[in-house]
């Protein structure tokens, strides 16, 4: 059975009218429909007829009765002091029904006229209210029926259909504005203008006669507009108030406040669920304290590192940011990330530190002192970036930094690369998480209030946080959906929905159960060009500009749609979707062919545009465009393998392979099989797979057995497998057929020879290579190997032939603009003045680099000038300036984690505080660096900390613990052949000997180093000290002339040097020492 009460009532019961039609039982089946479905009988009977309660029940008993064996019966259910609606479907079920799911025409099509329309009934004065509120009601339904029909129609373009729905309201009250503006603004976007013109002012003239009254502002400046010709301004009719799109913050003050708490002791991290706020909070926060830049990490940059402070710088710069303040050295540094700022040198010590000092620079310039660093969705960060991250977070508090971040809850779980990254940070209470919980029911109400400007909304506020849990971006989203179905709408400055005068609790509402199913809902009615433009936006995952969209869709509204509907929103980049759950959710409604062709065209577009081959490789591959993205994967490889990204270009190299596959030409898989190696060599991995695979192709492609060999030679020295790294080599010699192939493989032979424990045997293949890479026009090649002679003819104190290679490789240095070279030159050109004791000459040298340093603002380069300084203040003392200096570098160095610099400058430290005899900070120094040495397995510099330490101990009377210190770094040089540096350990072993009154033990431990002593190393701790050291243990008649040379040499130093260094020197308290005994 159906029955109607839209119109004048009928009874269909299997689709055929039903003609008997008692005015009573109509009644009260109406007012049970329009009820709930229930009412009590004392009710019904009051309502229908008059008399006291006794008399109305009779009746209501009498008419009930009547009703048995007819349809009606069945509609009327009796339980007790409560009658029932029973087996009936109405109309007014179904316009609700309609109503509630957005079907608006389904609706509008129910309606015959209204409630019980020209239906009579002789019942009581209530019952007559109660239908003339009722009849108000529901024509105030159908009117949003007809609302919702009109908005739906005119979102979809069909202004013509809108146009008539919209005068078909007005016929029945055209005192309506926002029907009279609709109408209106339609004609103008059908090109009718003067009809619009026409509509306001008989608009205009019925509010006059009717109510005495002008049109609204609104609408006034609507008629301008249109007189003007203004029709943009006409036509934008936003689905939804603009407080949607940039909601108030609420309910966070606890979660302010210890924002307030933390900021400024680490990283501060938000973390939380999709859409809980997170972002918006840390926004709005960082804004407050002062200057804030933004880095947001996206899916799609995963596999490129440092993506996400890439793209966020470069649009600061496109949008007018000034790098003013940023030092050369630092522009140069980050030149390998964006070349536009700089020339990048390359193969700097510390490679990667530098470049994150650079990085952190690079940020404080844009974020200026004080500032913050907003780093957003950090679970999508790239190893590099996470690893940088680690490091700004010590380097913040030094630069005057904050740092924020922000990441959902599962991707910051034990075992994701974000937990894994931050915890060591988390143990040094550098870092600070706080868990975002989703807005109570009140925070939700306040929203609500906020977002509409009026109060009230209780029961509103129930329902949207009954349904989306209090999660803010859940709950704007359902609104949006509301507002674009027309069940929530703006009029009279308030936000209503059909459901406000018939509702309890706003069950009507049809609220989606989850934000995925809310936006799909949004998504599927778009207009077809709209959902195209979001699809593209969505496979890119990164801003696109105007003209790259105009490729994706010619018509020119498309964009507006998406911008006044809150999913696209527009950024210094160009356009991009709002939400990442906005993205997952485009991305789920496109099939995988669908996806191929949208990542097609995105390919073509950005390409035409000038894209980085990086974004290309990306599009390429998923649109199943395989030898195209093997060359754009190549092509990122090779622009990255240069610097510290070496493991991202690692990546690029593996997949351009593996896209190419093994029937690729031979050459060209051996070419890119080649390079992979060589990057995997200078990452430290010996690219086993890779070098099979070449030893196989070779055959293929015998001219290439060159650089295979070659490439062999370098696994076996890092291998340590010299023997065959020199075969290897010897073989790459013999099929070199260019000078600089030869050069090549000379200067491996000669690294390999030295490496091998014959450091002589490198002369002549060191020599030879420097020749064939002068033929060649290697410069940079000649220049370093130049300077690995210089090296050699020192060690073996040639100091002519050192000094003319030392200077042949500085001219070629300051001729190629090589600043890092020349900077090593000049280091060694210090170290070798210190070991000679020319000890205003190393000074001067270290002064200058140090002020070089601090100019530039070069933390390693400041590091390294401060080591020359430190070595030479054991011989002439350590000034409190320099202690200063030291102590803060070493600040430095531990803030950024460069361990290695830390040891050494302990060291460096350490010894100068030994000769100052400050011995017990001394030993507290050197025993820290030697754990940071042997932590990072570092050898180079392990024997001079084992020498300070032991022979500090030993002037502490440890003689024992100070000779096995002692012994370690004798047998560490022997093993190194540094032979120099062993006689000195040795020396001073001899010395703790005599202390302990073993004399024996002192004449072999002195005789050794005495034999292995360097006549040209004049410093006090080498030829003096190893001098001294066999003078004593020979004995005051024996080691006379010993000790008379050993005095000759200390005055010849002293007369050497300028007067106030020559006083600092006598005052050294082993040079007073050693003078201050007499002569047999």
């Amino acid at each position: 059975m159906f029955l109607s009460l839209l119109g004048p009532p009928q009874l269909l019961i299997d689709d055929q009218p039903w003609p008997q039609m008692p005015r009573k039982a109509v009644a009260l089946v109406a007012y049970l429909a329009a009820q709930g479905g229930q009412a009590e009988r004392g009710t019904l009977a009051s309502l229908l007829w008059e008399g006291d309660e006794e008399s109305t029940r009779r009746n209501l008993r009498q008419e009930l009765f009547r009703l048995k064996g007819t349809p009606w019966e069945r509609m009327l259910e009796q339980g007790g002091q409560q009658i029932v609606l029973g087996e009936v479907e109405t109309d007014l079920q179904r316009f609700l029904e309609a109503l509630s799911r957005g079907r608006w025409a389904a609706a509008a099509g129910l309606w015959r006229g209204g409630l019980l329309a020209g239906f009579e009934v002789r019942a009581t004065e209530a019952f007559e209210e109660w239908l003339a509120l009722e009849q108000t009601r529901w024509q105030n339904l159908y009117r949003e029926a007809m609302l919702g029909w009109a908005r739906g129609l005119e979102a979809a373009s069909q202004r013509r259909d809108a146009l008539a729905v919209y005068q078909r309201l007005l016929e029945h009250d055209p005192l309506q504005e926002a029907e009279q503006q609709a109408v209106m603004r339609l004609l103008a976007a059908l090109g009718e203008v003067p009809a619009a013109l026409r509509q306001y002012e008989q608009y205009a003239r019925l509010l006059g006669a009717e109510l005495g009254v002008e049109p609204s502002a609104e609408t006034q400046a609507l008629y301008r507009h249109l007189r003007q010709g203004s029709l943009d301004a006409v036509l934008l009719t936003p689905a939804s108030p603009s407080s949607l799109q940039d909601p108030p913050l609420v309910a966070r003050s606890e979660d302010w406040a210890w924002l307030e708490t933390h900021l400024g002791q680490g990283l501060v991290l938000l973390v939380g669920e999709v859409g809980v706020g997170k972002s918006r909070l840390a926004r709005d926060f960082a804004k407050r304290r002062g200057e804030v830049f933004t880095v947001r990490q996206r899916e799609s940059l995963g596999e490129l590192g440092f993506g996400g402070v890439i793209e966020a710088v470069r649009a600061a710069l496109e949008a007018g940011q000034s790098l003013e303040g940023l030092e050369p050295v630092w522009r140069d540094e980050l030149a390998q990330l964006l070349p536009e700022l700089g020339s990048f040198a390359g193969g700097a010590p510390n490679g990667k530190l530098r470049l994150f000092e650079a990085l952190a620079r690079l940020l404080l310039t844009l974020a200026r002192p004080g500032g913050t660093v907003l780093w957003e969705d950090l679970h999508w960060a790239d190893p590099s970036s996470l690893e940088f991250l680690a490091y700004l977070t010590q380097r913040a508090p030094h630069l005057g930094l904050y740092l924020l971040g922000t990441a959902r809850a599962e991707g910051y779980q034990r075992g994701r690369p974000l937990y894994e990254a931050l915890r060591p940070l988390s143990g040094e209470k550098r870092l600070h998480v706080r868990a975002l919980e989703a807005l109570p029911e009140t925070g939700v109400h306040e929203l609500v209030q906020r977002l509409s400007g009026t109060q009230g909304g209780t029961l509103f506020a129930e329902r949207l946080h009954q349904a989306t849990s209090g999660n803010p971006l859940y709950l704007l989203q359902t609104l949006q959906f509301l507002f674009d179905q027309g069940l929530l709408r703006v009029e009279g400055g308030r936000w209503h929905t059909p459901f406000d005068t018939i509702t309890a609790d706003y069950r009507e509402l049809p609220l989606p159960p989850s934000v995925r199913e809310v936006v799909q809902q949004r998504l599927e009615r778009l207009p077809a060009p709209a959902r195209e433009l979001a699809q593209a936006l969505a496979i890119a995952d990164a801003p696109l500009a105007p003209a790259v969209l105009a490729a994706f869709s010619s018509d020119d509204t498309a964009l507006d749609h998406l911008l006044g509907s809150g999913i696209v929103q527009e950024g210094p980049e160009g356009y991009a979707l709002a939400h990442d759950l906005l993205r997952s959710s485009v991305l789920e409604t496109l099939s995988e062919a669908a996806r191929r062709r949208v990542h097609h065209r995105l390919a073509e577009v950005l390409r035409d545009t000038g894209a980085p081959p990086e974004r290309l490789a990306y599009h390429l591959e998923a649109a199943g465009q395989l030898a195209q993205a093997a060359r754009a994967h190549l092509a990122v490889g090779r622009k990255l393998r240069a610097g510290p990204l070496g493991r991202t270009a690692l990546v690029h190299y593996t997949k351009a392979l593996e896209l190419m596959g093994p029937m690729a030409p031979p050459q060209e898989r051996f070419q890119v099989l080649a390079e992979c190696a060589e990057l995997r060599l200078a990452l430290g991995d010996q690219a086993q797979a890779e070098r099979l695979e070449l030893a196989r192709l070779s055959s293929e492609v015998p001219e290439e057995r060159f650089r295979l060999f070659l490439l062999e030679a370098e696994a076996a020295v890092q291998s340590g497998q010299v023997a065959e790294g020199t075969q290897t080599a010897r073989r790459a010699l013999e099929l070199a057929r260019t000078a600089w192939q030869k050069g090549q493989a000379l200067f491996r032979l000669a690294w390999l020879e030295y490496r091998g424990g014959d450091p002589d045997a490198q002369l002549e293949p060191l020599t030879d290579s420097i020749r064939y890479f002068e033929i060649s026009g290697d410069r940079p090649m000649e220049a370093h190997a130049l300077r690995n002679l210089a090296g050699y003819y020192s060690r073996i104190g040639d100091h002519a032939r050192a000094r003319e290679a030392y200077n042949k490789a500085l001219v070629l240095a300051e001729g190629l603009a090589d600043d890092l070279l020349l900077r090593r030159l000049k280091a060694d050109g210090a170290i070798v003045d210190f070991v000679r004791g020319a000890y205003h000459l190393s000074i001067a040298a270290g002064e200058t680099l140090l002020a070089e340093a601090r100019e530039r603002g070069d933390l390693w380069a400041v590091w390294d000038a401060l080591h020359i300084l430190s070595l030479n203040a054991g011989a002439v003392g350590l000034s409190a300036g320099l202690e200063q200096a030291l102590r803060q570098a070493l600040q430095e160095a531990e803030a950024v984690r460069a361990y290695r610099d830390v040891s050494i400058l302990r060291t460096s430290l350490g010894t100068a505080l030994m000769v100052e005899n400050r011995l017990g900070e001394a030993v507290e120094q050197l025993q820290q660096a030697l754990r940071v040495m042997e932590g990072l397995g570092e050898q180079a510099t392990l024997g001079y900390a084992l020498f300070s330490l032991g022979f500090t101990q030993v002037e502490q009377g440890r003689h024992e613990e100070g000779e096995e210190v002692l012994t370690r770094a004798a047998e560490h040089w022997g093993e190194r052949r540094q032979g120099r540096d062993r006689a000195r350990a040795l020396a001073g072993l001899a010395l703790s000997y005599l202390r302990r009154g073993e004399r024996e033990r002192a004449l072999e431990a002195s005789r050794l180093a005495y034999e292995g002593r360097e006549e040209w190393a004049e410093g006090i701790f080498d030829l003096p000290f190893i001098l001294y050291a066999r003078a004593r243990a020979l004995g005051e008649e024996a080691g006379a002339d010993l000790l008379g040379r050993t005095q000759q040499h200390l005055a010849g130093l002293s007369e050497r040097l300028p007067p106030d260094l020559s006083a600092r020197l006598l005052n050294n308290r082993f040079v007073r020492w050693a003078l201050g005994k007499a002569l047999k």
